[in-house]
């Protein structure tokens, strides 16, 4: 352990981060190791190790945080695995803690140990994987959580389920969830009326129910138009068929994956987000278009639709109809659209960068409090 005078090492593992293949984890990983670097304390000194095309991809990282940089291409689970257990190992082993981003434990790690869990999808919804990630994560994923110290969550609703299903004492658990950046003032929507949807296409993000809506709606208002930022998942080819199949593909458009500001820019003139997905840990783009003053419609049962208002969320099994019947009431009518925006700026006030980097402290502190009961047992890398 380090003196008293020194700050306590903790060990970032960002090994499992492909640029552009992650998704909304991606994207909590970075923005919360930004906010702890802009707001945490100085007694607490993370180190993020990441291959170099994560580094290039994120140079924000860089220019914030102590980095390591591993020489290897990680698009291969074999090869990410024999990184963790070798090269990273070896650099995170003396460090007084270490913080494993990706929601698995290697098989080599330094002590006392932190995983962060986005979500139970690879348990809950099994079928939403391939075959071989689905067998893994399977067995990785409960493993890890009995494993750690600490089990960081992205939300109260993913720690509950961690504590129910894996009997994990409420203590060993921390909420660690994203903050976003308040707007100066609401997003005025212009012509034409721009509906965003910023999601890879995975099956539980349902495009296909959004897209099917879009098509109902824009038989009657004209100037509606759908935007669907993200990269391409599991669930591309039937986005692409009912784009096809529908009498207005000519007013979808299909970005990709696009750069933070690019994305922001695209919040900022969006009329409304609209944000279908049945399965969530968190759900930063709803927090990310309350802040900003753009309304949002969120399917039920999820943390994302307890992030925002009751009059924005629709039930879980509302159908294409219902989607585009409550969509064009926020592109028609300025009073019900006034009153979604106000509510979701007032929501979003708890979701600070502040509070996230302070959620990140609370968390470290507890892991390197862990360190005191395995000196006693005598316990070493895992």
């Amino acid at each position: 352990m380090v003196g008293h005078s020194d700050p306590a090492r903790i060990g970032v593992d960002l090994l499992w981060l492909v640029p552009g293949d992650v998704g909304g984890s991606e994207e909590y990983a970075v923005r919360t190791l930004l906010a702890f670097a802009r707001h945490g304390p100085a007694d607490l000194r993370p180190a993020v190790h990441l291959t170099r095309a994560a580094a290039e991809a994120h140079p924000e990282l860089g220019a914030a945080l102590d980095l390591e940089v591993c020489e290897m291409d990680n698009r291969r689970r074999g090869r990410r695995l024999l990184a963790e257990s070798t090269w990273l190992a070896s650099r995170t082993g003396p460090l007084d803690a270490v913080h494993h981003l990706g929601g698995r434990i290697p098989a080599r790690t330094g002590s006392p140990v932190a995983v962060t869990v986005h979500d139970l999808q690879p348990l809950d919804h099994p079928e939403h994987f391939s075959v071989a990630k689905r067998a893994y994560l399977g067995r990785a994923l409960p493993r890890s959580i009995r494993r750690a110290d600490v089990v960081v969550t992205v939300s109260d609703a993913v720690a509950r389920q961690v504590v129910e299903r894996f009997a994990v004492p409420p203590e060993r658990v921390a909420v660690v969830s994203s903050g976003v950046s308040a707007a100066d003032r609401p997003s005025i929507p212009g012509e034409p009326s721009t509906i965003l949807y910023p999601a890879v296409t995975h099956p539980h993000k349902r495009h296909v129910l959004l897209i099917e809506a879009f098509h109902l709606l824009a038989a009657r208002h004209p100037t509606a138009r759908l935007l669907l930022t993200g990269g391409a998942g599991r669930a591309e080819a039937d986005v692409r068929r009912v784009i096809d199949a529908g009498p207005h593909a000519d007013r979808i458009d299909r970005v990709g994956r696009i750069p933070a500001d690019a994305l922001a820019e695209a919040l900022s003139a969006a009329s409304v987000v609209a944000f279908p997905s049945s399965y969530e840990g968190f759900g930063i783009p709803v927090v990310e278009a309350m802040a900003a003053g753009v309304p949002v419609l969120v399917a039920d049962g999820t943390p994302a639709a307890d992030l925002a208002g009751a009059a924005s969320v629709l039930p879980a099994m509302a159908g294409p109809e219902l989607w585009a019947d409550r969509l064009e009431r926020l592109l028609v009518d300025d009073g019900h659209r006034r009153s979604l925006v106000a509510e979701g700026l007032a929501g979003a006030t708890a979701h600070t960068w502040e509070a996230s980097a302070a959620a990140l402290e609370r968390a470290w502190r507890l892991l390197l409090s862990a360190a005191t009961g395995l000196s006693t047992s005598g316990t070493g890398a895992r």
